[in-house]
């Protein structure tokens, strides 16, 4: 178990949450905790997995504080108690 936190626009379209607390098993991966936070917030459906199955481009998410592309992606594994960070895309200057 754990928590998927949300960030700026993400949290909008979650009902305003700002962490998410899912159930997760041993070897459940990045992309089962995603799919089932989709299910729970259909407002996020588009925003987080593209329609490919991908992470959605310039989306960074984070397990434990180290990003999942620098991982296994959406195939790393959640073991135990562990904190999922998910931010949007962000532009400015």
């Amino acid at each position: 178990m754990g928590q998927i936190r949300l960030y700026a626009t993400l949290r909008a379209r979650a009902d305003e949450e700002r962490a998410v607390e899912i159930v997760w098993s041993s070897g459940d991966t990045i992309g089962d905790v995603i799919q089932e936070l989709l299910r729970r917030k259909p407002g996020l459906e588009g925003h987080v997995i593209d329609e490919d199955g991908r992470l959605v481009k310039f989306v960074s998410v984070f397990l434990n504080g180290r990003d999942v592309r620098h991982l296994d992606g959406l195939e790393t594994a959640v073991n135990g108690a562990a904190e999922i960070a998910i931010f949007p895309p962000v532009a400015g200057g």
